[in-house]
């Protein structure tokens, strides 16, 4: 599944702020049945083919729709993705707090859960897909997204730019308390806790918990590390147990265990 999965780049100038990349799933055939993990930005996942995804969840399986994204979620949940069958799916990678502009509803609102764009109100994408099966030209499919998504932008509904660098220096000095970071940037706690539950859609710790994460997944994956304690020094962590505790918060699992098993999208796919 690594090599089907291709990334294509943003070329809107404007989208780019929003916009991580987009990217691309086909294979003619397959079964998967890929364990579900935490992710750090919201994909929304355009299903153009005929086999349906489903979602086993708390002992039920349900079929989503063809137009379906994940909310942050501030621990596993023990969901699987499931389809047999040829897979042809096309996806938009946000930025964590792109897609705020775009859906214009507080992304807290859909936190620890799988959705699909019916179920909130989307209804724009139901003309987006059919305009996607109309072609099967990759980069003519990425044009219609780039058009349709500058479409949607709302310039009433940009993000402050203040809550954008206050963001980014979370989540690069994670020794630094976030009610330092507060003080240093002159906002309360309170108010910076609004802001990353509507514009990010988990709180400000939680969401630095979960970047922190997946900066160390993607170390271990590429086995990036010679021992357990650097990874856990490289990334802050108070100790190597530490660094335990948060990887099964959001796994599940201890780290062995996981690269053991090798059955979660993001370590076979590295879609992060």
């Amino acid at each position: 599944m690594q090599n089907q999965i291709k990334r294509y780049k943003v070329q809107n100038p404007v989208l780019k702020n929003y916009i991580k990349f987009f990217w691309e799933l086909c294979i003619d055939h397959t079964k998967i049945n890929h364990k579900l993990l935490p992710q750090r930005n919201i994909n929304i996942r355009f299903n153009l083919s005929d086999t349906p995804h489903r979602v086993f969840q708390n002992n039920q399986t349900s079929t989503l729709e063809d137009v379906y994204f994940c909310g942050l979620q501030n621990k596993f949940t023990n969901a699987y993705l499931r389809f047999e069958g040829k897979i042809n799916v096309i996806g938009i990678c946000f930025y964590p707090d792109g897609l705020f502009p775009f859906l214009k509803i507080p992304l807290s609102e859909f936190r620890n859960q799988i959705l699909g764009a019916n179920e909130i109100g989307f209804k724009r994408a139901e003309k987006i897909i059919s305009r996607l099966r109309q072609t099967n030209n990759t980069f003519e499919r990425l044009m219609i997204l780039e058009n349709e998504l500058m479409s949607l932008l709302d310039n009433s509904f940009l993000l402050p730019n203040d809550f954008r660098f206050i963001f980014k220096s979370i989540n690069q000095v994670y020794s630094l308390p976030i009610i330092e970071h507060c003080k240093q940037n002159n906002t309360s706690l309170r108010q910076l806790e609004r802001k990353y539950n509507k514009y990010v859609g988990v709180p400000a710790n939680t969401y630095r918990t979960l970047n922190r994460f997946h900066k160390s997944l993607n170390q271990l994956i590429s086995s990036e590390y010679s021992k357990l304690a650097d990874l856990a020094y490289i990334n802050e962590y108070f100790d190597q147990m530490h660094f335990i505790k948060d990887f099964k918060r959001f796994t599940g699992e201890t780290p062995k265990k996981f690269i053991d098993k090798k059955n979660s999208i993001l370590e076979i796919g590295k879609l992060t």
